[in-house]
């Protein structure tokens, strides 16, 4: 009679010391290997320089102060002074030479600043005029750009050209004194600020432009503005 051959299994207790002597070598790897990795350093931000050049397109918002100042366009020597405005602007521009350390680009500068005339003290008249203060800037202007190895940006600039006012004045009632003056006078234009790279072509920014023209009548038109802005290069 034939009779089936015995197969003799390993114990189990064999298997599991193998298995958990294999284990073992296993974390104890893993556990030097974690010893010996050096800790992750976050990669430090880089810029391509030639990504600054070519054109770009600007645009800023924010309040604007003028200060008080001599005229004598309606006719008659005043005192004006002005309330707190807003200013709008738009840039196009182009930057022609950039390197690791600088870009330095120019700019063409219009918009549009308001100001509501708080008071235009008129000779003889019993009480101060009111009114409205328009400027349209006509600018040309040449800005340099620092890289600091990181995303912060500084800038400073100067421009000059045209500046377009409108000033409208009025003494109370509805049958009040009303007459307007419009006219272009030299200006010229100096800026300071910071912007903040937020990827390959954009950017955002806060800065600081003063604004001077130069009528035949009086004194220099000084305005101050602090604006938000928002860049994009192509």
């Amino acid at each position: 009679m034939n009779t089936l051959p015995i197969v003799k299994h390993p114990p189990v207790r064999a298997l599991a010391m193998a298995a958990c002597t294999v284990l073992a070598l296993g974390l104890t790897t893993a556990s030097a290997q974690l010893a010996v990795a050096p800790p992750y350093v976050a990669p430090a931000y880089t810029a391509d320089s030639s990504e600054d050049l070519g054109f770009c397109l600007s645009g800023d918002l924010g309040p604007s102060f003028i200060q008080n100042f001599q005229s004598s366009r309606f006719g008659f020597p005043a005192r004006i002074s002005a309330r707190p405005g807003a200013r709008f602007g738009v840039e196009p521009g182009y930057n022609f030479l950039a390197t690791d350390a600088l870009t330095i680009g120019g700019e063409f500068e219009t918009g549009v600043i308001y100001n509501s005339l708080h008071s235009v003290s008129k000779p003889g008249a019993p009480w101060p005029l009111r009114g409205d203060y328009y400027q349209v800037p006509l600018l040309g202007s040449l800005v340099l750009k620092v890289h600091t190895g990181s995303f912060v940006e500084p800038y400073v600039g100067v421009g000059g050209g045209g500046d377009y006012s409108a000033a409208r004045i009025r003494s109370p009632g509805f049958f009040g004194f009303r007459t307007r003056s419009d006219e272009i006078d030299p200006a010229v234009q100096g800026m300071a600020g910071v912007r903040f790279r937020l990827n390959r072509i954009s950017n955002v920014g806060l800065g600081y432009k003063f604004l001077a023209a130069f009528p035949n009548q009086g004194q220099y038109i000084g305005t101050h503005s602090v604006l938000a802005s928002f860049t994009v290069r192509f």
